[in-house]
Protein backbone atom coordinates (compact mmCIF):
# COMPACT_ATOMS: atom_id res chain seq x y z
CA UNK A 1 0.00 0.00 0.00
CA UNK A 2 2.11 3.20 -1.02
CA UNK A 3 2.38 5.79 1.60
CA UNK A 4 4.37 8.41 2.37
CA UNK A 5 7.44 5.80 3.31
CA UNK A 6 7.29 3.32 0.31
CA UNK A 7 5.90 2.51 -3.05
CA UNK A 8 2.64 0.48 -3.99
CA UNK A 9 2.68 -3.02 -2.09
CA UNK A 10 2.52 -4.88 -5.68
CA UNK A 11 6.14 -3.50 -6.31
CA UNK A 12 7.27 -4.66 -2.70
CA UNK A 13 6.46 -7.93 -2.88
CA UNK A 14 9.45 -10.30 -2.94
CA UNK A 15 10.78 -12.06 -6.50
CA UNK A 16 8.51 -14.90 -5.79
CA UNK A 17 5.58 -12.98 -6.31
CA UNK A 18 3.16 -14.53 -4.30
CA UNK A 19 2.78 -15.44 -0.38
CA UNK A 20 2.82 -19.65 -1.86
CA UNK A 21 6.02 -18.83 -3.15
CA UNK A 22 7.16 -16.71 -0.33
CA UNK A 23 6.72 -20.59 1.62
CA UNK A 24 8.57 -22.51 -1.13
CA UNK A 25 12.22 -20.92 0.32
CA UNK A 26 11.25 -21.35 3.41
CA UNK A 27 14.59 -23.63 5.25
CA UNK A 28 13.97 -26.79 4.10
CA UNK A 29 14.12 -29.85 7.06
CA UNK A 30 17.54 -30.15 8.54
CA UNK A 31 18.25 -26.50 8.68
CA UNK A 32 18.42 -24.47 11.50
CA UNK A 33 14.81 -23.32 12.24
CA UNK A 34 15.03 -19.49 10.99
CA UNK A 35 14.20 -17.68 14.21
CA UNK A 36 17.55 -19.71 15.97
CA UNK A 37 19.55 -18.82 13.28
CA UNK A 38 18.67 -15.52 14.33
CA UNK A 39 19.52 -15.83 17.88
CA UNK A 40 22.39 -17.05 17.24
CA UNK A 41 23.62 -14.54 14.96
CA UNK A 42 22.58 -11.96 17.76
CA UNK A 43 24.95 -13.36 20.19
CA UNK A 44 27.70 -13.54 17.45
CA UNK A 45 27.24 -10.14 16.51
CA UNK A 46 26.68 -8.61 20.00
CA UNK A 47 30.29 -10.49 21.01
CA UNK A 48 31.77 -8.20 18.25
CA UNK A 49 31.63 -4.83 19.63
CA UNK A 50 33.84 -2.57 17.49
CA UNK A 51 35.85 -0.13 18.95
CA UNK A 52 34.49 3.37 19.85
CA UNK A 53 34.69 6.19 17.12
CA UNK A 54 36.58 8.92 17.48
CA UNK A 55 36.71 12.48 15.58
CA UNK A 56 40.59 11.58 14.68
CA UNK A 57 40.29 7.72 13.96
CA UNK A 58 39.13 6.30 10.54
CA UNK A 59 35.65 6.92 9.44
CA UNK A 60 34.94 3.49 8.86
CA UNK A 61 35.12 2.71 12.37
CA UNK A 62 32.56 5.19 12.53
CA UNK A 63 30.53 3.42 10.06
CA UNK A 64 31.09 0.12 11.08
CA UNK A 65 29.56 1.09 14.28
CA UNK A 66 26.57 2.55 13.47
CA UNK A 67 26.08 -0.70 11.10
CA UNK A 68 26.75 -2.52 14.19
CA UNK A 69 23.70 -0.89 16.44
CA UNK A 70 21.44 -0.77 13.94
CA UNK A 71 21.86 -4.64 12.90
CA UNK A 72 21.47 -5.89 16.61
CA UNK A 73 18.46 -3.89 16.56
CA UNK A 74 16.99 -5.98 13.41
CA UNK A 75 17.71 -8.88 14.97
CA UNK A 76 16.25 -8.17 18.30
CA UNK A 77 13.20 -7.49 16.40
CA UNK A 78 13.22 -10.15 14.44
CA UNK A 79 12.04 -12.19 17.74
CA UNK A 80 9.62 -9.35 18.30
CA UNK A 81 8.23 -9.89 15.23
CA UNK A 82 7.65 -13.87 15.03
CA UNK A 83 5.93 -13.05 18.61
CA UNK A 84 3.83 -10.43 16.85
CA UNK A 85 4.74 -7.70 19.16
CA UNK A 86 2.50 -4.83 17.74
CA UNK A 87 5.07 -2.28 17.14
CA UNK A 88 8.26 -4.89 15.74
CA UNK A 89 7.26 -4.13 12.06
CA UNK A 90 7.68 -0.80 12.70
CA UNK A 91 11.13 -0.67 14.09
CA UNK A 92 12.98 -3.29 12.43
CA UNK A 93 11.47 -1.83 9.30
CA UNK A 94 13.32 1.79 10.70
CA UNK A 95 16.43 -0.01 11.65
CA UNK A 96 16.68 -1.37 7.74
CA UNK A 97 16.05 2.02 6.35
CA UNK A 98 18.92 3.75 8.66
CA UNK A 99 21.22 0.99 7.49
CA UNK A 100 20.29 1.12 3.74
CA UNK A 101 20.68 5.11 4.03
CA UNK A 102 24.05 4.72 5.76
CA UNK A 103 25.18 2.30 3.37
CA UNK A 104 24.44 4.82 0.77
CA UNK A 105 25.65 7.77 2.06
CA UNK A 106 28.91 6.16 3.09
CA UNK A 107 29.37 3.91 0.08
CA UNK A 108 32.56 4.97 -0.90
CA UNK A 109 34.16 3.76 2.20
CA UNK A 110 33.32 -0.02 0.82
CA UNK A 111 34.15 -2.07 -1.53
CA UNK A 112 30.60 -1.70 -4.14
CA UNK A 113 29.94 -5.38 -3.29
CA UNK A 114 28.40 -6.83 -1.40
CA UNK A 115 27.53 -3.34 0.08
CA UNK A 116 25.14 -2.38 -3.42
CA UNK A 117 23.19 -5.80 -3.29
CA UNK A 118 22.70 -5.44 0.69
CA UNK A 119 21.41 -1.97 0.07
CA UNK A 120 18.66 -3.32 -2.65
CA UNK A 121 18.07 -6.75 0.04
CA UNK A 122 16.89 -4.13 2.40
CA UNK A 123 15.03 -1.86 0.27
CA UNK A 124 12.80 -4.86 -0.14
CA UNK A 125 12.98 -5.95 3.34
CA UNK A 126 11.74 -2.52 4.62
CA UNK A 127 8.62 -2.73 1.33
CA UNK A 128 7.81 -6.08 2.79
CA UNK A 129 7.42 -4.70 6.55
CA UNK A 130 5.80 -1.65 5.27
CA UNK A 131 2.82 -2.79 3.92
CA UNK A 132 1.65 -3.75 6.88
CA UNK A 133 2.83 -0.77 9.23
CA UNK A 134 1.22 1.41 6.39
CA UNK A 135 -2.17 -0.23 6.88
CA UNK A 136 -1.89 0.14 10.69
CA UNK A 137 -1.25 3.78 10.12
CA UNK A 138 -3.73 4.46 6.96
CA UNK A 139 -6.22 2.51 9.47
CA UNK A 140 -5.80 4.73 12.29
CA UNK A 141 -5.54 8.14 10.69
CA UNK A 142 -9.05 7.66 8.78
CA UNK A 143 -10.59 6.05 12.21
CA UNK A 144 -9.85 9.39 13.57
CA UNK A 145 -10.92 11.36 10.47
CA UNK A 146 -14.71 9.56 10.78
CA UNK A 147 -15.09 10.21 14.49
CA UNK A 148 -14.45 13.98 14.05
CA UNK A 149 -17.37 14.09 11.71
CA UNK A 150 -21.06 14.99 12.93
CA UNK A 151 -22.97 11.85 13.23
CA UNK A 152 -25.46 13.01 10.32
CA UNK A 153 -22.67 13.18 7.85
CA UNK A 154 -21.28 9.89 8.30
CA UNK A 155 -23.46 8.24 6.02
CA UNK A 156 -23.86 4.46 6.12
CA UNK A 157 -21.00 2.19 7.22
CA UNK A 158 -17.89 4.05 6.66
CA UNK A 159 -16.29 3.24 9.68
CA UNK A 160 -17.29 -0.67 9.24
CA UNK A 161 -15.89 -0.78 5.88
CA UNK A 162 -12.22 1.38 6.51
CA UNK A 163 -12.08 -1.31 8.75
CA UNK A 164 -12.46 -4.16 6.74
CA UNK A 165 -10.42 -3.28 4.38
CA UNK A 166 -7.00 -2.10 6.08
CA UNK A 167 -7.41 -4.59 8.51
CA UNK A 168 -7.67 -7.94 5.69
CA UNK A 169 -4.88 -5.64 4.07
CA UNK A 170 -2.90 -5.76 7.17
CA UNK A 171 -3.82 -9.33 7.85
CA UNK A 172 -2.26 -10.59 4.35
CA UNK A 173 0.91 -7.92 4.92
CA UNK A 174 1.62 -9.20 7.76
CA UNK A 175 1.28 -12.94 7.45
CA UNK A 176 3.25 -12.29 4.00
CA UNK A 177 5.98 -10.43 6.54
CA UNK A 178 6.23 -13.53 8.47
CA UNK A 179 6.71 -15.98 5.83
CA UNK A 180 10.03 -13.69 4.59
CA UNK A 181 11.34 -13.67 7.84
CA UNK A 182 11.45 -17.94 7.34
CA UNK A 183 12.68 -17.52 4.11
CA UNK A 184 16.09 -18.32 2.69
CA UNK A 185 16.07 -14.75 0.75
CA UNK A 186 15.55 -12.84 4.29
CA UNK A 187 18.30 -15.45 5.97
CA UNK A 188 20.94 -14.68 2.97
CA UNK A 189 20.47 -10.78 4.08
CA UNK A 190 21.13 -11.43 7.35
CA UNK A 191 24.33 -13.24 6.47
CA UNK A 192 25.85 -10.39 4.40
CA UNK A 193 24.88 -7.96 6.90
CA UNK A 194 26.87 -10.00 9.11
CA UNK A 195 29.29 -9.71 7.07
CA UNK A 196 29.28 -6.07 6.48
CA UNK A 197 28.88 -5.81 9.92
CA UNK A 198 31.94 -7.74 11.34
CA UNK A 199 34.32 -7.77 8.96
CA UNK A 200 33.28 -5.16 6.07
CA UNK A 201 36.54 -4.70 4.15
CA UNK A 202 36.65 -1.26 4.35
CA UNK A 203 38.46 0.61 1.11
CA UNK A 204 41.50 2.97 1.61
CA UNK A 205 39.36 5.99 1.80
CA UNK A 206 37.68 4.22 5.34
CA UNK A 207 41.16 5.13 6.76
CA UNK A 208 40.47 9.10 6.88
CA UNK A 209 39.36 11.23 9.86
CA UNK A 210 36.06 10.34 10.68
CA UNK A 211 34.90 14.00 12.13
CA UNK A 212 35.54 15.64 8.37
CA UNK A 213 34.84 12.92 6.29
CA UNK A 214 31.16 12.98 7.89
CA UNK A 215 31.22 16.26 8.01
CA UNK A 216 31.79 15.82 3.97
CA UNK A 217 29.09 13.22 3.90
CA UNK A 218 26.62 15.58 5.30
CA UNK A 219 27.51 18.49 2.54
CA UNK A 220 26.83 15.73 -0.21
CA UNK A 221 23.55 15.26 1.23
CA UNK A 222 22.56 18.43 2.00
CA UNK A 223 23.14 19.56 -1.14
CA UNK A 224 20.60 16.34 -2.72
CA UNK A 225 18.06 17.46 -0.75
CA UNK A 226 18.29 20.99 -1.96
CA UNK A 227 18.07 19.92 -5.86
CA UNK A 228 15.07 17.76 -5.13
CA UNK A 229 13.34 20.61 -2.95
CA UNK A 230 13.75 23.05 -5.88
CA UNK A 231 12.61 20.19 -8.33
CA UNK A 232 9.78 20.32 -6.11
CA UNK A 233 9.44 24.55 -6.60
CA UNK A 234 9.24 23.58 -10.58
CA UNK A 235 6.75 21.16 -10.38
CA UNK A 236 3.49 23.14 -10.24
CA UNK A 237 0.81 21.34 -9.24
CA UNK A 238 -0.87 17.63 -8.80
CA UNK A 239 0.61 14.65 -9.44
CA UNK A 240 4.40 15.89 -10.19
CA UNK A 241 4.26 17.98 -7.12
CA UNK A 242 3.12 14.87 -5.32
CA UNK A 243 5.72 13.06 -6.12
CA UNK A 244 8.46 15.92 -6.17
CA UNK A 245 7.76 16.28 -2.47
CA UNK A 246 7.52 12.38 -1.53
CA UNK A 247 11.10 12.50 -3.37
CA UNK A 248 12.06 15.40 -1.43
CA UNK A 249 10.96 13.46 2.16
CA UNK A 250 13.02 10.61 0.84
CA UNK A 251 16.12 12.90 0.79
CA UNK A 252 16.26 14.76 4.34
CA UNK A 253 15.30 10.72 5.95
CA UNK A 254 18.45 9.92 4.24
CA UNK A 255 20.01 13.04 5.52
CA UNK A 256 19.00 12.64 9.39
CA UNK A 257 20.26 9.13 8.79
CA UNK A 258 23.86 10.29 7.63
CA UNK A 259 23.88 12.88 10.50
CA UNK A 260 22.70 10.30 12.60
CA UNK A 261 26.44 8.18 11.70
CA UNK A 262 28.54 11.55 12.56
CA UNK A 263 26.79 12.21 15.76
CA UNK A 264 29.29 10.39 18.04
CA UNK A 265 32.31 12.02 16.71
CA UNK A 266 30.80 15.41 16.88
CA UNK A 267 30.60 16.34 13.84
CA UNK A 268 30.14 19.67 13.70
CA UNK A 269 26.34 20.91 12.41
CA UNK A 270 25.04 17.00 12.77
CA UNK A 271 22.28 17.35 15.52
CA UNK A 272 21.28 20.76 13.63
CA UNK A 273 20.53 18.48 10.85
CA UNK A 274 19.27 15.89 12.60
CA UNK A 275 16.57 18.14 13.96
CA UNK A 276 15.93 19.96 11.11
CA UNK A 277 15.37 16.96 8.72
CA UNK A 278 12.79 14.89 11.31
CA UNK A 279 11.06 18.03 10.81
CA UNK A 280 10.94 18.49 7.58
CA UNK A 281 10.37 14.58 6.99
CA UNK A 282 7.39 14.82 9.30
CA UNK A 283 5.73 17.87 7.30
CA UNK A 284 6.42 15.70 3.91
CA UNK A 285 4.94 12.84 5.56
CA UNK A 286 1.75 14.22 6.59
CA UNK A 287 1.20 15.41 2.74
CA UNK A 288 2.08 12.29 1.41
CA UNK A 289 -0.14 10.34 3.68
CA UNK A 290 -3.02 13.09 2.47
CA UNK A 291 -2.10 11.35 -0.80
CA UNK A 292 -2.66 7.95 -0.29
CA UNK A 293 -5.45 8.75 1.91
CA UNK A 294 -7.40 10.42 -0.83
CA UNK A 295 -6.48 7.43 -3.47
CA UNK A 296 -8.28 4.86 -1.09
CA UNK A 297 -11.36 7.66 -0.59
CA UNK A 298 -11.55 7.76 -4.11
CA UNK A 299 -11.70 4.41 -5.09
CA UNK A 300 -14.05 3.42 -2.20
CA UNK A 301 -16.18 6.15 -3.07
CA UNK A 302 -16.04 5.43 -6.55
CA UNK A 303 -17.17 1.75 -5.59
CA UNK A 304 -20.29 2.59 -3.04
CA UNK A 305 -23.00 3.17 -5.39
CA UNK A 306 -22.84 -0.79 -7.04
CA UNK A 307 -22.51 -1.82 -3.38
CA UNK A 308 -25.85 0.37 -3.05
CA UNK A 309 -24.00 2.90 -0.53
CA UNK A 310 -24.05 6.63 -0.36
CA UNK A 311 -20.67 8.19 -1.13
CA UNK A 312 -21.34 11.24 0.48
CA UNK A 313 -19.15 10.71 3.29
CA UNK A 314 -15.88 9.02 1.32
CA UNK A 315 -16.22 12.37 -0.77
CA UNK A 316 -16.15 14.82 2.53
CA UNK A 317 -13.75 13.11 3.81
CA UNK A 318 -11.37 13.26 0.47
CA UNK A 319 -11.83 16.47 0.67
CA UNK A 320 -10.66 17.57 3.84
CA UNK A 321 -7.87 15.09 2.91
CA UNK A 322 -7.02 17.76 0.29
CA UNK A 323 -7.25 20.50 2.87
CA UNK A 324 -4.55 18.47 5.23
CA UNK A 325 -2.60 18.00 2.39
CA UNK A 326 -2.44 21.93 1.12
CA UNK A 327 -1.64 22.86 4.92
CA UNK A 328 1.17 20.59 4.84
CA UNK A 329 2.73 22.07 1.40
CA UNK A 330 2.19 25.85 3.30
CA UNK A 331 4.21 24.22 6.23
CA UNK A 332 6.66 23.29 3.86
CA UNK A 333 7.64 26.60 2.29
CA UNK A 334 7.51 27.80 5.57
CA UNK A 335 10.05 25.75 7.08
CA UNK A 336 12.26 24.78 4.43
CA UNK A 337 14.10 28.58 3.98
CA UNK A 338 15.08 28.01 7.91
CA UNK A 339 16.52 24.75 7.25
CA UNK A 340 20.24 24.44 8.79
CA UNK A 341 23.11 24.38 6.69
CA UNK A 342 25.59 21.41 6.41
CA UNK A 343 28.91 22.93 8.09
Amino acid sequence: MPTAQEPDIQEREPRSGTRKNIRNVKAGSGHTPPAQTAAQMAVRVAAEQPAPPEPDGPVGRLLQAYLHRQFLTLLGEDARMRTNETDAVHKMRVSTRRMRSALASYRTFLPPEPAREVRDELKWLAGILGAARDAQVLRVRLQDLVAEQPAELVMGPVQQHIDEELLSEYSSARGIAGDVLDGERYLALLRQLETVVTAPGFTPKADAPAARSAADMLKRDRKRLHRQVRAARRAGHGEHLSESLHEARKEAKRLRYAAEVAQPVHTAGAAELITGAEHLQKILGEHQDSVVSRQYLSRWGAGSSGAGQNGFTYGLLHAMEEQRGERARKRFRKAWPGFPKAV
